[in-house]
């Protein structure tokens, strides 16, 4: 391919801007399999069920501990972090060291166009419970 395309110097520029690390070549090969799942209508009913929680394909899933980001990625009905199945508890507990709660401290990104959601606020039902943020926040303050 030519890379002197001006889509390319758009991509490289977008990519510096925001920091992104990964390469040119794993940004082609996102765009290639979302455009082929829109224009061939490949199933999305692959992906990672998370107790009432449903995580599609492709989904990624960030920890920060200790100011250093840990990602994991949905790979069809798989979550797989550093080349390994896991679990959200399991991976929680791996990267921090200690027990966690996955549901609090993982942020999950559906695709790039959404922002990083912590894993609680989309947790289906969680909008119907309100006095569950005033009880948290009351724990939390005293922590």
């Amino acid at each position: 391919m030519d890379t002197t395309h001006p889509v390319y110097i758009e991509l490289y520029y977008q990519m510096r801007k925001r920091e992104d690390l990964r390469s040119r070549e794993e940004i082609t090969l996102i765009a290639l399999k979302e455009w082929m799942t829109r224009e061939y209508g490949q199933p999305t009913d692959r992906g990672y069920q998370w107790k009432d929680l449903f995580l599609p394909h492709g989904t990624r899933l960030r920890i920060t501990h200790r100011r250093l980001c840990y990602f994991a990625q949905v790979e069809s009905d798989l979550l797989m972090a550093d080349g390994k199945i896991t679990t959200p508890n399991a991976w929680a507990a791996e990267v921090c060291g200690m027990v966690r709660n996955a549901w609090r401290d993982i942020y999950i990104r559906r695709n790039y166009r959404e922002p990083w959601t912590r894993a609680h606020d989309l947790r289906a039902g969680a909008e119907r419970r309100p006095g569950v943020n005033r009880r948290r926040r009351a724990r939390r303050s005293t922590d």
